[in-house]
């Protein structure tokens, strides 16, 4: 869904295969943010496709975290010149321990290459600003991007809507998770996108939803 000039978002109600909500921002530089499952990536195109946006035209790839549910879909765009990044702490972790865990399990994720990594600070994509902010919990090298233009924050699986993220997978920190969820909760946000669910939409809903999920935290 095109939300406003330059921003698609495409959230899933279906949550039988856990498939993630995906983030397409149009420029001169192309990116998508979090394409889901490789099963998937058909549907998020055609629904691209559908508003006027093309898939074709992605350069650049970032994943939010490396789960499975989140970034197994760049291995639609292995033929292809796309760029892949993520943390480098996160691209460690599932190197030396989220990859072996998930073979333990009996379960995949495609071999990918990272092109470059981000870390904490201003991105630029053509003529777009980002902010990257690290924000470990869920694992250790999750990010968060911010809009500061659009006032858009795109959460991964840190905060959703009277949520949390899990911190008792592999890597998972609570004291990190709620350290990182405070950083976030000082950002003026009109829109917050999380990595399952819906969004939130308006400054004083995001505010209410983070002002919720801070107390929630607290008292546990």
């Amino acid at each position: 869904m095109r939300v406003t000039e330059h921003l698609y978002v495409y959230l899933w109600a279906d949550q039988t295969e856990n498939n993630c909500n995906s983030v397409f921002i149009e420029g001169k530089t192309p990116v998508l943010i979090d394409p889901g499952h490789l099963n998937r990536t058909g549907q998020l195109f055609d629904r691209m496709r559908a508003d006027g946006a093309n898939p074709d035209r992605i350069e650049v790839v970032i994943g939010t975290h490396a789960h499975p549910d989140h970034v197994e879909g760049v291995a639609a765009f292995r033929a292809g010149s796309v760029k892949l990044t993520l943390s480098k702490q996160e691209d460690q972790f599932v190197e030396k321990v989220g990859r072996p865990e998930l073979e333990r399990q009996g379960l995949g994720l495609p071999p990918y290459e990272v092109d470059f990594y981000l870390k904490e600070g201003t991105l630029i994509l053509g003529k777009h600003e980002f902010e990257v902010i690290a924000t470990p919990g869920h694992t250790p090298g999750g990010l968060s991007i911010y809009w500061p233009r659009r006032k858009v924050l795109i959460s991964g699986d840190l905060v959703f809507l009277q949520g949390v993220g899990r911190s008792d997978l592999p890597g998972g920190d609570a004291e990190a998770l709620k350290e990182s969820i405070q950083r976030l909760a000082k950002l003026p946000v009109e829109l917050l996108v999380p990595g399952h669910g819906p969004a939130v939409q308006g400054a004083s809903r995001v505010r209410t939803n983070f002002d919720y999920i801070l107390k929630l935290l607290l008292v546990r």
